[in-house]
């Protein structure tokens, strides 16, 4: 049987056979010629997302339908030289060509002109790529618009490995937009500096050009460049996160009372590794919080101490139980459900601290004038020590008469936490453990 002749049949019939076709037919129809790809394009395919990887003698693209596993999907490879074992798969396709870059863009090209894509998310490798060429390969390489970009440099495991440099990242950092998420992939050499510690990025519109953190998003596998004033400078509305670092469970305590007592917002979303040698007494010491404890993954709610000024008060700080040194620090407003149950119990311990320091000051103060009044002679001065110890006695009263009020609402608070949480179990599946700090005991 011949093939259908479909570049000339009328559009609405080839729009028909188009429509039969599944997804990878319609991605290779789209590469065949560019008269094919307009007839695809006239059906309005939507794309979740297109991988790009840039690289001198191997770059590949993969075009996805969807994010679900075993989903549509169809990937090109192109050579510079192709191994002779490379079988092509109904999945994907080898190609040997003379320039694997040039031709990896023209098909991602030609793939973003005819599918409506939601997500382009770009990769180049810039292994032994060094400032003196780097400059040209990037302006070279990064040659279409993408919502993310991942750069993959030496692994510190690997023979050879030269890490970033202050010039070799700056020259990356200087290549993307803003507006996307920026991922590095390669170690960074350790006295990396840039312009302005302070890097502030809010609602993805950057304050300062070309720092390390003034993206939609960021994700360093190599931060043991970044020290504690860095990580404080650091204000992002999106997800910052460094896969390793020299920061141990007492660092990251600090860091934890220094967002607990900050004047404003800092970061929504960070991720960090720690030291292997976890210890959770130390990274929550001194703080006042509720835990939950899942089957596989722990969390750990603080609240902010100023809430005038600020917005994301509420911190979920959570780990899997397998791997507790990789910690996750995500903030939020403490006003919508289980969520808000927390927050007011973690103001409840609050207030009961305060109120605690004080009884503790006004029973001083009650012993040191039982001790005045013991060793006073003059009947008017006995008097007025007598009056002053009613007024200090009736404001003591006070205060535990609020003390005992806040501590009666326990019991509403473990009803609220736990019907919330067993919510959350019915539909994760998991098994819950929850320890919070009693009002009774604080």
């Amino acid at each position: 049987m011949s093939p259908l002749p479909i570049l000339n049949l009328p559009d609405s019939a080839a729009d028909l056979v188009v429509k039969l076709l599944d997804f990878r037919e319609k991605v290779k129809l789209c590469m065949s010629s560019k008269r094919s790809a307009k007839v695809v394009k006239r059906a309005k395919v939507k794309v979740n997302y297109i991988n790009t990887h840039m690289e001198e003698t191997s770059s590949h693209t993969f075009i996805y339908e969807t994010e679900l596993p075993g989903g549509n999907d169809l990937g090109a490879f192109f050579y510079s030289k192709k191994s002779e074992f490379l079988k092509s798969s109904e999945r994907h396709y080898n190609r040997e060509v003379v320039n694997p870059i040039q031709e990896n863009i023209s098909h991602a090209r030609r793939l973003l002109e005819t599918f409506e894509v939601k997500q382009l998310r770009y990769s180049v490798c810039v292994k032994n790529k060094k400032s003196e060429i780097l400059k040209e390969y990037l302006t070279r390489v990064v040659a279409i618009d993408y919502d993310s970009i991942d750069f993959s440099g030496m692994m510190f495991y690997e023979e050879g490995n030269v890490p970033l440099d202050t010039e070799d990242l700056s020259l990356i950092l200087e290549t993307v937009k803003p507006d996307a998420g920026l991922r590095i992939h390669g170690t960074i050499s350790s006295d990396f500096k840039h312009d302005n510690a302070s890097s502030i990025c809010i609602y993805s519109i950057s304050l300062f050009d070309f720092q390390p953190f003034n993206f939609k998003s960021v994700h360093y596998m190599d931060g043991g460049w970044v020290t504690m004033d860095v990580l404080k400078s650091i204000r992002h509305s999106g997800r910052v996160e460094f896969m390793l670092t020299n920061f141990s469970c007492k660092d990251f305590n600090e860091y934890i009372h220094y967002w607990v007592n900050s004047k404003e917002d800092i970061i929504r979303d960070l991720s960090i590794g720690l030291e292997r040698d976890f210890n959770e007494r130390v990274l929550l010491d001194n703080l006042a919080f509720a835990t939950c404890q899942c089957r596989y993954k722990t969390y750990h709610f603080i609240k902010a101490k100023n809430n005038e000024n600020r917005k994301f008060t509420f911190a979920k700080v959570s780990y899997d139980n397998s791997r507790p040194y990789k910690v996750d620090f995500e903030t939020d407003e403490p006003d919508v459900g289980l969520a808000a149950v927390i927050f007011k119990h973690l103001e409840d311990i609050e207030e009961i601290q305060k109120l605690s320091e004080v009884v503790e000051k006004i029973e001083e103060l009650e012993m040191k004038c039982m001790e005045v009044l013991e060793g006073e002679t003059s009947d008017t001065e006995k008097e007025r020590i007598r009056n002053e110890m009613e007024i200090v006695v009736k404001t003591r009263n006070l205060i535990e008469t609020r003390l005992d009020a806040i501590r009666s609402q326990w019991k509403n608070f473990l009803k609220n936490i736990y019907s919330g949480l067993l919510r959350v179990a019915g539909i994760t599946d998991t098994t819950l453990r929850v320890t919070v700090t009693s009002p009774s005991y604080v």
